[in-house]
């Protein structure tokens, strides 16, 4: 077993790197930052919702496209038009194993959204994804789509700008680090596939956003997590925050059940989906399915911060789907690691993985003053004063950086292990 989970670490790193990991207040309570110059969500949560839902028969073209042209349009016109835009897809490419493969989103459904935008005017239409293993590129040339997708015009690439966001007000974690590449686009089309999963329970266009966070740091969550899905569940919320995809759309033609979010079996649904709002898209598409949203973590995190927007400043638009519930997995009882990994891993072993990958705050003792601020403002209350100087108990430690972040001075700073280092060198040559 031993043997197994370790080579399964190695192959899994040779292409996936780990950074850091930034924790949550243990009553995952918001945390007030400064906002980015961006509408607040408040704001954006005043504004009135579009869902629009359409039946799909099939992912033929003359099926395909006007289901999208009834989901996407109500969107288009709400922001006003598309024509001059440039638009980022981040469809979900977890992996493409073969023909209508169901934990990826269709390749008809890339394909015939991009011309949709194309054909409203956008000046630029790209495919940006960082898929479990492959490229992007290549995931969508074994589903025979790159070159069609050139032929429009259309780029493909992985994510690799990753730097720190700058943290909204309301977020929970404060040292998210995502793919910026979105913010080069005048919009973001969020396409995500609609399936069962092991942790979450139901994923749609929220969970999609994932895809942003770096590949390594993604088993780094997973293996900080453990079982605790609501922590999970505060980081993905984060994530809808930072990026508030402008578009969202749902494949629901063909649906993933049982154990998802990889090993689940096709099942049809024949619905399309789409919402400018991919909170309330996704509350919807719950229920549709057959799941109370306030059973899965996301929603209960959702309500618990006053997210869930208004049910009054909603319009719907189309028939809503009446569908038969998927078959969900199994109660989870699993580690997020073991999901991420697809084996279980011994609990000494995930002592050792955790101290090798999760990343550590670092005290640069010239630049402190001893101020305590740090201390006071640890949630765990992991850091205390030894000799003027925070000593941390790294242990307790949850790694949200809240010494970091209030530190007057800049002493204290995320330190990636060796071990990470040495697997972001390894992902980067390969990824090259």
């Amino acid at each position: 077993m031993v043997r197994r989970v370790f080579s399964r670490f190695l192959l899994n790193f040779t292409f996936r790197r780990v950074y850091y990991l930034a924790g949550v207040r243990p009553d995952h309570t918001p945390y007030t930052t400064i906002a980015q110059p961006m509408d607040s969500p408040a704001e954006k949560n005043s504004r009135r919702i579009r869902l629009a839902f359409a039946s799909c028969p099939d992912y033929s073209a003359q099926a395909l496209r006007p289901a999208l042209e009834r989901v996407l349009t109500p969107q288009i016109e709400a922001v006003g038009g598309v024509s001059g835009k440039s638009v980022m897809l981040k469809p979900n490419l977890l992996a493409w194993r073969k023909n209508n493969d169901p934990q990826a989103v269709n390749p008809r459904f890339i394909v015939e959204t991009a011309r949709l935008f194309l054909d409203a005017g956008a000046s630029r239409v790209a495919v940006l994804e960082n898929p479990a293993v492959q490229t992007a590129p290549q995931v969508l040339k074994a589903m025979g789509i790159l070159d069609e997708l050139k032929a429009l015009g259309v780029t493909a690439a992985n994510f690799g700008d990753y730097k720190k966001q700058p943290p909204l007000d309301s977020v929970c974690y404060h040292n998210l680090e995502i793919a910026n590449e979105f913010r080069e686009f005048d919009f973001v089309a969020d396409l995500a596939k609609a399936k069962t999963h092991g942790m979450m329970t139901l994923t749609f266009c929220v969970k999609n956003l994932f895809g942003l966070v770096n590949g390594g740091d993604r088993l780094a969550w997973h293996l900080a997590v453990g079982r605790d899905y609501d922590k999970f569940a505060d980081m993905l919320l984060d994530l809808y925050l930072v990026v508030r995809p402008d578009f969202s759309l749902l494949d629901a033609v063909t649906c993933m059940e049982g154990n998802g979010p990889g090993a689940g079996t096709p099942t049809d649904r024949f619905f399309v989906a789409g919402g400018t709002d991919a909170l309330a898209l996704d509350h919807d598409a719950a229920k549709i399915l057959g799941v109370d949203p306030a059973t899965l973590p996301l929603f209960r995190r959702a309500a618990a911060r006053n997210l869930i927007p208004d049910p009054a400043i909603i319009d719907r638009i189309g028939d809503v789907p009446v569908c038969e519930p998927l078959a969900l997995p199994d109660q989870p009882v699993m580690d997020m690691a073991q999901l991420h990994l697809g084996v279980g891993i011994p609990k000494h072993l995930q002592k050792i993985l955790h101290r090798a990958l999760v990343v550590n705050p670092k005290l640069d003792p010239k630049k402190c003053v001893g101020c305590g601020v740090c201390v006071r403002m640890c949630p765990p209350k992991s850091l205390r004063l030894v000799n003027g100087r925070p000593a941390f108990d790294l242990p307790h430690c949850i790694r949200c950086f809240c010494c970091q972040e209030h530190c007057p001075k800049g002493a204290i700073e995320p330190r990636m292990t060796r071990t990470m280092r040495v697997l972001k060198a390894v992902d980067r040559f390969f990824r090259n």
